[in-house]
């Protein structure tokens, strides 16, 4: 994707609480029991009563956070609807396969099944603002989000829509997480948020999220940041993935020492983590920012990343609960976000500062 669209809003929900107040606590939230969980909020202001008897934990959920992400963009109907997620309801899935047992499969009650389908989501918020436009889901893994955008780019390209609000949403389940325990992709002991990093063993710590952008073709009435480039690698050595970054910011003219901030996915997996070596070791001069002792691991935990890395690009100012390393000397017009899923999927991402 090299065309660039402008995130015109942005909003989130994860364990860091920031859909009420905007933005990430001064000190991050510490998991428990190696999960970050996204907390339970007062829902009564977007729904009511009857609404919510009808709604899951992660359709509540993610409904706010795309309610507010329109309205912060000034947009009464979205052109397109376009979510990325790896998982979807875990929640009302187990409960409905738990249904299947119990009652032998017999006669089932069908709101599990139908809210635990990955575009239960997206069917809502068409619902909720009476359109019918483009309307579509990515389970694509670590590239859910990646996919999503890019679906975006093209409409853009197209010109078939004019703004479209793009997600990524995800859920955790003790049940998940004990699965994915036994596979070795968490840690085997209690971890601080603070020590993720200082641990050099294998597994990370769970998360999960909701995050919304309303994209434009245009600026809007107040953009947050361009998103000006996004490339997706699937497995690659460390030669190619260095090529791709040279090769990035040789497309826009830019070169390694023009970004001023460099955001990762550092996971403290120490079988994955030399990835995040490497890239680091390009941008010297860069401040460097880890988001996943915030957020924790998860397929589309990118969108944590994105949301952040906007968010810095508007304001001017790094969150303390980020920092990673260096020191912030300059104004932020450049930042690069690099992420890989388990060392399989990596994206690389290229935000610029929106400048009149």
């Amino acid at each position: 994707m090299r065309e660039t669209m402008y995130i015109q809003a942005a909003r989130a929900l994860s364990a860091q609480g920031e859909l009420l107040n905007d933005d990430l606590p001064v000190a991050g939230i510490e998991p428990v029991g190696n999960i970050f969980y996204f907390p339970p909020i007062d829902y009564s202001r977007w729904f009511g009563i009857m609404q919510l008897r009808r709604m899951s934990r992660l359709t509540r959920a993610g409904m706010a956070v795309a309610i507010e992400t329109l309205r912060d963009a000034g947009i009464d109907k979205p052109d397109a609807i376009i979510t990325g997620t790896g998982k979807g309801s875990l929640g009302d899935t187990e409960k409905f396969m738990e249904s299947i047992r119990l009652h032998e499969e017999g006669t089932l009650n069908p709101s599990p099944f139908i809210q635990s389908t990955y575009n239960a989501l997206n069917g809502l918020i068409g619902l909720h603002y009476q359109v019918d436009c483009y309307n579509t889901t990515y389970v694509h893994r670590g590239f859910s989000l990646e996919h999503a955008l890019q679906d975006a780019q093209l409409l853009f390209r197209e010109k078939r829509v004019a703004q479209a609000l793009v997600g990524s949403f995800e859920e955790i389940t003790a049940e998940h997480f004990g699965i994915k325990q036994k596979l070795g992709y968490w840690k085997s002991f209690p971890v601080r948020a603070d020590e993720l990093f200082h641990t050099s063993t294998p597994g990370s710590i769970a998360g999960e999220g909701c995050f919304f952008f309303a994209l434009g073709k245009e600026p809007g009435r107040q953009p947050l940041a361009e998103l000006a480039d996004l490339r997706m690698l699937f497995e690659p050595s460390a030669a190619e993935l260095e090529q791709e970054v040279h090769a990035m910011l040789a497309d826009a003219q830019l070169r390694l020492t023009d970004i001023d901030v460099l955001v990762t996915g550092r996971s403290g997996d120490v079988r994955h983590d030399h990835y995040y070596d490497q890239m680091a070791a390009l941008f010297n001069d860069a401040t460097q920012l880890s988001f996943k002792q915030l957020s924790g691991e998860f397929d589309t935990a990118a969108g944590f990343a994105l949301r952040m890395s906007a968010n810095i690009l508007a304001r001017q100012q790094l969150p303390a609960a980020a920092h990673y390393a260096g020191i912030m000397h300059r104004p932020v017009k450049n930042l690069l976000i690099y992420n890989n899923y388990y060392g399989v999927q990596h994206a690389i991402y290229l935000l610029k500062r929106f400048e009149v």
